[in-house]
């Protein structure tokens, strides 16, 4: 990883899914009022999926970064 690699590469993919995560879920709870225990759990849900997918996308965009060098 040298001087060439974008920022999103240099970002270690647990930790970004974890704020990725904390964050939806923060935001689906403080944005809707008088919340149950279900809408909280949901709210949780929701912010594990974002950040799951959120580490799919950057290793995907990791792989292939690493496919286009090998090729250079």
């Amino acid at each position: 990883m040298g001087a060439g690699t974008p920022w999103w590469y240099r970002i270690p993919t647990r930790p970004l899914g974890i704020i990725v995560t904390c964050v939806v879920a923060i935001a689906i709870i403080v944005s809707t009022p008088d919340i149950a225990t279900e809408g909280i759990v949901a709210a949780v849900l929701a912010g594990g999926c974002a950040g799951l997918l959120t580490q799919f996308v950057q290793g995907a965009a990791q792989a292939r970064h690493d496919g286009r060098a090998r090729e250079d």
